[in-house]
């Protein structure tokens, strides 16, 4: 609010009625409010319809007051042309913003409602006195006992007031708690059960169960694996074929000349083991595209052990049975 200015207003206030001595004491409870407000806004407001004031506070620069506008009001509510004029003559500004405009308004300054503001220093004796004149004159409330309000700071946390003799506006009534939705499982999850329940079927091991996402299912005469992955979504099959495997130059040509043979299953050298695997697409999954893997690579493991295994590396490589 830096650089906030007063507006001016050199049209004669209307004459004011004798206010009730309820609102003498109101007056003097809202000058209390305003000087406890620190970074915090206050709304004065009718407890029927929309008629309001309102106070946006920072002690280090000023007050921003807003009194409703016709945008913000039903029909039979709406300000007449008169109360529009004695609002102008109380020093209010005309609204300067559409009624869908953030209140109060960045750049250039001003408002979708009527609007004034009080630079630093100011008087909150006075922002009270304008606050029960526009409220009682021209917005025609009452009484008091008509009012209610609601106070938040910055973060929209609830303030309250007990120097105001209102009562705060009610909350609104809490949103039922929807109980969260069970979740089923998920497709991953659904393609583990189904690859869990085909290994068990071709393997006749019943009890079969994944340690670390793996299954682990005689192939042929060596173990073997079985794993699902996601991402996409696919199942490889593989046994280990030979252990502390040297990989030289000509050793891989070996392997990459085998894989050039074989018409499913891959050859595949990681961390000094060689092994024999195959990829399978897992969407739609179908249990005979896992017996198809399986007996392919128990087929196959003991002509491509032999393949790829050079003269004089029997001594240094330990296969795997």
């Amino acid at each position: 609010m830096n650089g906030l200015t007063v507006n001016v207003v050199a049209t004669e206030s209307p004459a004011r009625s004798a206010p009730l001595p309820s609102w003498n004491a109101f007056e003097e409870a809202l000058a209390s409010a305003l000087s406890v407000l620190a970074d915090e806004s206050l709304v004065v407001s009718a407890r029927v319809g929309n008629r309001f004031v309102q106070f946006n506070a920072c002690p280090d620069e000023g007050v921003f007051c807003e009194s409703v506008s016709n945008a913000y009001l039903d029909p039979a509510e709406k300000l007449d042309d008169g109360q529009l004029a004695a609002l102008l003559s109380l020093g209010w500004s005309a609204p300067t913003h559409a009624p869908n405009s953030s209140s109060p308004a960045s750049t250039p300054k001003g408002s979708p409602n009527f609007f004034r503001e009080f630079p630093t220093p100011y008087s909150c004796s006075e922002i009270a006195r304008l606050a029960v004149r526009t409220l009682t004159d021209i917005l025609r409330i009452p009484s008091p006992d008509d009012l209610e309000y609601k106070a938040f700071d910055d973060s929209g946390h609830g303030v309250t007031l007990p120097v105001l003799p209102i009562d705060p506006a009610p909350a609104p009534p809490p949103r039922a708690k929807v109980p969260p939705k069970r979740r089923g499982p998920t497709e991953f999850a659904k393609l583990r059960a189904k690859v869990l329940a085909a290994a068990r079927s071709g393997s006749g091991l019943g009890s079969l169960t994944y340690e670390d996402g793996v299954l682990q299912v005689p192939i042929g005469s060596r173990p073997g694996w079985i794993r699902p992955f996601e991402d996409p979504f696919y199942v490889r099959v593989h046994v280990q074929l030979l252990g502390n495997v040297h990989a030289d130059e000509k050793f891989l040509a070996q392997m990459h000349e085998v894989n050039s043979r074989l018409p499913m299953v891959r050859v595949i050298y990681r961390g000094g083991s060689v092994f024999l695997g195959v990829d399978f697409p897992a969407v739609p999954f179908r249990p005979e595209h896992l017996t198809q893997a399986v007996t392919a690579i128990a087929q196959l493991a003991d002509a491509v052990l032999k393949d790829i295994r050079a003269p004089g590396d029997e001594a240094a490589a330990t296969v795997v049975n």
